[in-house]
């Protein structure tokens, strides 16, 4: 970064930037994968018998910065379905 180019500052600045943004969303994995998880085993306890260790959330950051999301549960059994007429 020794040079005094404007073109070389500016790459520089949006490389630390766009950096910076894919730290600060790896920080946030954590949490969102917690929210997530407790939310969607609310909806599939509904249909599944279901434990929050059955289930896995991974969430993980590509290169150009998107999420990349992968869930997994290990169900026992499905419950029977009621349905409201």
């Amino acid at each position: 970064m020794g040079s005094k180019d404007p073109t070389s500052m500016q790459v520089y600045c949006e490389t630390r930037l766009k950096n910076m943004v894919i730290r600060d969303k790896e920080n946030n994995n954590y949490r969102i994968g917690n929210i997530l998880k407790a939310e969607i085993l609310y909806v599939l306890r509904s249909y599944f018998d279901l434990h929050e260790y059955d289930m896995d959330i991974d969430i993980s950051i590509t290169e150009n910065g998107m999420y990349h999301v992968s869930i997994g549960a290990d169900c026992r059994n499905i419950k029977a379905v009621s349905y409201i007429k």
